[in-house]
């Protein structure tokens, strides 16, 4: 896949300096990362375990002395995480910031497990990866509970792959948690530097202690929860998930009591243990409030004489969701009575991968993504996205797999937390069977190319009509996923939606506002091509992939839809759009494209036409709170906010992100802004 994370990580030819810090003869603990724990993968998320109740070095973690046997970690991040890296030795043996950008956070935070216990930051150092004129910055701070402790220290050095060090000497308050924040800040840059990549830093040698230094015996400890502690866009469902270990003391089973905003949770958790590990498990579908904040509080005793209470919170906050209502579908579609390798009857489609690589697997195989089985749309069980697919033919042709490949198709089934049709939270936007159309991992020469054609639907009689489906869409940098309709038997087509990667692709004019016609002509070194009929090469622009005809392309803005790159759950949606010109229309159909170079998927499934009253275009608040001002109305498929800065002129935009939501806060900028809703 031409996931930019890996590209991050490409090594070059440098030379490592270090520069190391605390290790001296005193008690310590240093996460240095120079092996690999069991468990973890290289560039792969840090295991919540790593530098736990460090009383002896282990890999990647070496112990002075004492250690901190008292103490255990917790990796966090907001707009980014941690991830382990370790390159045998070349360059980078760190923990990297992965997708640290400006404004991101990184933070450890270090909890006592005993209440004698005190917590020392040492210190730890910066290192970037490459020798550039790449320039990083970041306010480095410790905060206890909500109050910064110390600092914020501005850091900011230029890369040269070799450590920065970060001095802290920090001591906290006996069963005091501290954080050590890193904040992603802008940088000032001289002259020929540029702005850190976000994958290109990452810090090691993190050096702490713990005072005194002698090991108390404790109860049992929360290992993980889900959700987690000040997790935000948390799923509305009760969904909640705990494990304990035993360490010294057990837990007491009959002691566990799980309250949810101080109510005991209904129906009670379940309980199970395997070995010294406890579960607490409690799913209700009843929803939470959108956008709620609400609080979790597990307690339970040990088995010590006397026993000891413990309590453990986590806060939360749900996601921003809408509860879209749909009535009865008109016609409905979800693949599931369709044979793998089908397509439902009078469904067709069309492929233009016309250079197969050479060494791709001609036969069809549903198990291997660069075979024939996926040179096209077809229907595929819903459950071989929990498991591994073969990519790029490895067993085939015996070449090795790239990092990363035995999961990243389970991202298939990421959830989003926003997906809530009639009351209840889609956990699985897709069950059972649902057509797929593939382009990642496949090395075909010049791209995928994939159409997929719906039979004629007979609305005749139907009003306010509506299509929605459940897609499960990635953006990978170069892609496209089109959805149209005709309504003259595939004569000509009406656009639906357009999914572009936002960043560099959709172009913009000066007022911000898209370009469309810009989008869809312009030639690209990275779009996926095809040979026509006649042998010549066709493509390399996203306008060729879609069916509106090129006297059209500059009228198409409002249904290009800017989505993120490489995110597996942002684009796995309910999508629901409004076709006006198929209102009593005997024949309708419609065209899904999918087209890209090695570019990830687009899964449909649970396809409906329906008919939806349009809700009222009325803003029921808004509201100034300090330097913010939040907008409130009446979500609904296919209503979005505007704004324009003139009512003299007007010059009306739309506002990203607030299509199907119900309410938008932003900063008060300038003298006057004007908002509408539009449909």
């Amino acid at each position: 896949m031409k996931m930019k994370r890996l590209k991050h990580l490409r090594p070059v030819a440098l030379t490592a300096l270090g520069l190391f810090l605390g290790r001296g003869a005193q008690a310590e603990t240093i996460l240095d990362f120079e092996s690999i724990p069991p468990g973890q993968a290289s560039n792969q998320p840090i295991l919540q375990t790593f530098g736990d109740n460090a009383a002896a070095s282990s890999e990647g973690v070496t112990v002075v002395g004492f250690g901190t046997p008292n103490i255990g970690l917790t990796w966090q991040a907001t707009g980014g995480r941690w991830d382990y890296y370790n390159d045998g030795g070349f360059l980078w043996s760190a923990v990297q910031l992965d997708s640290s950008n400006v404004g991101d956070r990184h933070e450890i935070v270090f909890t006592p497990n005993a209440e004698q216990v005190s917590v020392v930051i040492k210190s730890f150092n910066f290192h970037p990866y490459y020798t550039s004129s790449e320039r990083f910055t970041y306010d480095v701070s410790v905060v206890a509970g909500s109050t910064v402790v110390s600092g914020p220290s501005n850091i900011t050095f230029r890369s040269e792959s070799v450590k920065v060090p970060v001095s802290i000497n920090y001591t906290g308050s006996p069963n005091q948690s501290l954080t050590l924040r890193l904040d992603r800040v802008a940088s000032v840059l001289e002259e020929g530097e540029t702005v850190g990549g976000s994958g290109n830093i990452a810090i090691d040698d993190i050096t702490f202690a713990q005072l005194p230094e002698i090991e108390f015996a404790v109860g049992p400890q929360v290992l993980s929860t889900i959700p987690a502690n000040s997790q935000i866009s948390v799923a509305p469902d009760r969904l909640y998930r705990a494990t304990l270990t035993n360490l010294t003391y057990a837990v007491v089973p009959g002691s566990i009591q799980l309250s949810l905003n101080g109510a005991p949770v209904s129906p009670p958790p379940v309980i199970t243990q395997n070995g010294g590990l406890t579960t607490v498990s409690y799913e209700s579908a009843a929803l939470l409030p959108s956008g709620s904040t609400n609080r979790y509080t597990l307690t339970y005793s040990d088995n010590a004489v006397p026993p000891k209470s413990y309590t453990n919170q986590v806060q939360f906050i749900v996601a921003a969701y809408t509860d879209l209502q749909l009535p009865p579908p008109i016609h409905f579609e979800n693949f599931d009575n369709t044979p793998e390798g089908t397509l439902p009857p009078g469904w067709t489609s069309v492929s233009l991968d016309t250079l197969r690589d050479f060494f791709s697997e001609p036969e069809i195989t549903m198990t291997n993504l660069d075979s024939a089985a996926y040179t096209n749309w077809t229907v595929v069980d819903v459950s071989r996205f929990t498991g591994t697919f073969d990519v790029y033919s490895r067993f085939y042709n015996f070449n090795p797999p790239p990092v990363g490949w035995t999961e990243d198709y389970q991202r298939v089934l990421s959830v989003n937390p926003s997906n809530v049709v009639n009351g209840v939270f889609l956990r699985n936007l897709a069950s059972g069977r649902m057509v797929f159309g593939n382009s990642g991992y496949r090395n075909d020469s010049l791209g995928q190319v994939l159409y997929l054609f719906s039979p004629d639907f007979d609305l005749t009689g139907k009003t306010d009509v509506h299509l929605a489906f459940h897609s499960l869409w990635e953006q990978n940098q170069d892609s496209i996923g089109a959805v149209e309709y005709s309504i003259d038997e595939g004569l000509t087509w009406l656009p639906i939606v357009y999914m572009l990667n936002a960043a560099g692709d959709v172009i913009r004019n000066p007022d911000d506002t898209i370009d469309a016609f810009a989008t869809f002509s312009t030639v690209w070194g990275d779009v996926a091509r095809y040979l026509d009929e006649q042998g010549a090469t066709q493509g390399g622009y996203y306008g060729a992939f879609i069916g509106v005809t090129q006297d059209k392309w500059a009228d198409l803005g409002p249904y290009i839809s800017p989505r993120l790159d490489d995110n597996p759950v942002e684009s796995k949606r309910v999508e629901v759009f409004r076709l006006p010109q198929a209102d009593n229309q005997p024949k309708v159909r419609l065209r899904f494209a999918h087209a890209g170079t090695d570019s990830w998927y687009f899964g449909v499934d649970n396809v409906g036409f329906y008919s939806l009253a349009s809700a009222p275009l009325q803003i029921s608040s808004i509201v100034r709170v300090g330097q913010n001002v939040t907008v409130t109305w009446p979500g609904a498929p296919g209503l979005r906010l505007q704004k324009s800065t003139s009512l003299t002129n007007p010059n009306w935009g739309n506002i990203e992100g607030t299509e199907g939501s119900s309410s938008h806060t932003e900063a008060i900028s300038g003298p006057e802004v004007y908002f509408r809703l539009a449909r």
